[in-house]
């Protein structure tokens, strides 16, 4: 099972409840919003973290240490990104209508950012949210099924 904008006590409280660890859990997390105690609470319990909006909604794109850091690489600032989350143990899953785009969010894996350059970045985190989760939010996500009937 995998859940969606889970915090600490959500999940435990779905572990309490249920006895079920969900396998992932989808949250907001990029360079501006790096969630390091969610992120390591998760990890903790064997659940991986998938990140949404992992590029910052590409305000992190911009960042002169980001662009630095890709200059110096040969990449592009959102590769940097996406490898970061990579070393960091995130799921990504960016989105893009642009080919281009998609073909360069696969090329991430035949290099590696420095321990320095992921400090780096990490300090980049302003605490920056780009989707607010509420209680109300949460409840009504709870009530959406998805039409499995109209699938068969």
């Amino acid at each position: 099972i995998g859940v969606s904008n889970f915090h600490q006590q959500h999940l435990s409280r779905a572990i309490a409840e249920s006895s079920t660890v969900p396998a992932v859990n989808q949250i907001e997390v990029h360079p501006s919003l790096p969630q390091f105690e969610l992120v390591e609470f998760c990890q903790n319990l064997d659940v991986a973290v998938e990140a949404w909006s992992p590029l910052g909604r590409t305000a992190d794109l911009d960042a002169p240490a980001v662009v630095q850091i890709a200059s110096a690489l040969g990449r592009t600032p959102a590769q940097v990104i996406l490898r970061w989350h990579i070393q960091a143990g995130n799921v990504v899953i960016p989105g893009s209508k642009n080919p281009a785009h998609i073909h360069d969010n696969f090329d991430v894996f035949d290099f590696a950012l420095t321990d320095a350059e992921m400090q780096e970045i990490t300090t980049l985190n302003k605490d920056k949210r780009y989707y607010e989760v509420t209680e109300d939010k949460l409840a009504a996500f709870a009530t959406m099924f998805p039409p499995v009937e109209d699938q068969k």
